[in-house]
């Protein structure tokens, strides 16, 4: 009997990444309207603040989802940053400068 601790797929061992910036420019998703939880995360589109790329990432094209966040990739490699839920429940597109 192997009474060592085995580490479960389901929980992942390291910490969330956050090694990379990024201004939410969009944020698709489906959510329950009673609680705001999202269903359903078809999208984010972002601008990486170290390389100033423009691009939309979505489930396994730079977008990854955890049980506990949404990781954003930049396509250059630039980095990644882990987005928990309440943010992108919460997010607000920023209104236009005139």
């Amino acid at each position: 009997m192997n009474l060592q601790p085995s580490s479960s797929p389901l929980r992942p061992s390291r910490p969330a990444p956050d090694n990379g910036r990024f201004d939410l420019l969009d944020v698709n998703a489906l959510q329950d309207p009673g609680s705001g939880r999202i269903v359903h995360l078809y999208s984010l589109v972002a601008r990486c603040l170290s390389c100033e790329l423009v691009f939309k990432a979505q489930e396994g094209d730079g977008l990854v989802s955890t049980s506990a966040a949404r990781v954003l990739r930049c396509p250059t490699g630039c980095g990644e940053q882990a987005f928990r839920g309440s943010v992108l429940r919460q997010w607000q597109q920023a209104p236009y400068a005139l």
